[in-house]
């Protein structure tokens, strides 16, 4: 981000109806941190901005990207390990979380968009160098009320309405292609996915076929895809993509991949291309 530098804004203290926002502190993952697992007597939400890596919550790992957010209850042990050489750069936000309006989940994914106005938004902090100055305390709350808007929504906290303020969701196909970013593997069931839903997977199933054409078996294929396709551009091999996607093994992920895009993925990692989906 520009002008970044780290910050630490201590007794925020942004009080709103089920929630308690007691401090901000945006920095990089240090290299001694890796692993460490501790836990804190509050929440934690916590916002990828770039770098990945993976963070682990009470025994679950959960991937960490651009635009991931994750939500640590109290008391429960978390660590985190980065993949890349380059620290990531995380947004922590202390909270203290009551019953939220949706059906919360610990880890989501913001939109390109919404990644891109979080990053904008924590941006205008930069402006001022002594932004963790008291005097500056509705300025700061304003960015992180925004922010934290959009973290909420995204891991089911607040749910979002639609503009003619109903309280249906957004679409179902975006929601689930969230859940597959942060659930899906190999030992993970449609079932067990059209559960976190809170739909039977047969009435899922016809709910996305009315909206996007895709069954969730089909929505999942091409939510791995886009995965395997972004880490065969990294240092793994073709069996840790693999893996990596839920799939095994490495045969049938060659299979597979092939059947969805024409060529092996070997081939795709010589010789990289643009993914129509």
């Amino acid at each position: 981000m520009k002008n970044y530098r780290p910050l630490l804004i201590q007794d925020l203290n942004l009080q709103m109806p089920g929630i308690k926002i007691l401090r901000l502190r945006l920095n990089r993952h240090l290299p001694e941190a890796r692993w460490n697992e501790h836990s804190h007597e509050h929440d934690q939400v916590l916002i990828y901005l770039n770098g990945r890596g993976q963070q682990r919550v009470e025994g679950t790992l959960f991937t960490a990207g651009p635009g991931t957010v994750i939500h640590i209850p109290p008391g429960k042990p978390h660590a985190f390990e980065q993949h890349a050489t380059r620290p990531p750069l995380c947004l922590v936000l202390d909270v203290e979380m009551g019953t939220g309006r949706g059906v919360s989940h610990t880890c989501d994914q913001l939109t390109a968009d919404q990644l891109a106005e979080t990053k904008a938004r924590l941006s205008t902090l930069f402006r001022h160098q002594q932004i963790e100055r008291r005097e500056m305390s509705f300025r700061v709350a304003a960015v992180v009320l925004d922010v934290l808007d959009m973290a909420l929504k995204a891991i089911g906290w607040l749910t979002p309405v639609n503009r003619f303020s109903t309280s249906r969701h957004f679409s179902i196909s975006k929601r689930v292609e969230r859940l597959l970013e942060s659930k899906d593997g190999a030992e993970v069931s449609l079932e067990e996915i059209s559960k976190h839903t809170g739909y039977q997977h047969d009435h899922l199933n016809r709910l996305l076929r009315t909206e996007c054409g895709l069954t969730l078996g089909q929505l999942r294929s091409r939510t791995r895809l886009k995965r395997a396709v972004a880490l065969l551009a990294e240092d793994l091999t073709i069996q840790e993509v693999g893996e990596k996607i839920g799939i095994l093994d490495a045969n049938y992920f060659a299979r597979w991949f092939r059947q969805q895009t024409g060529v092996s993925p070997s081939e795709w990692k010589r010789n990289p291309r643009e993914l129509g989906v």
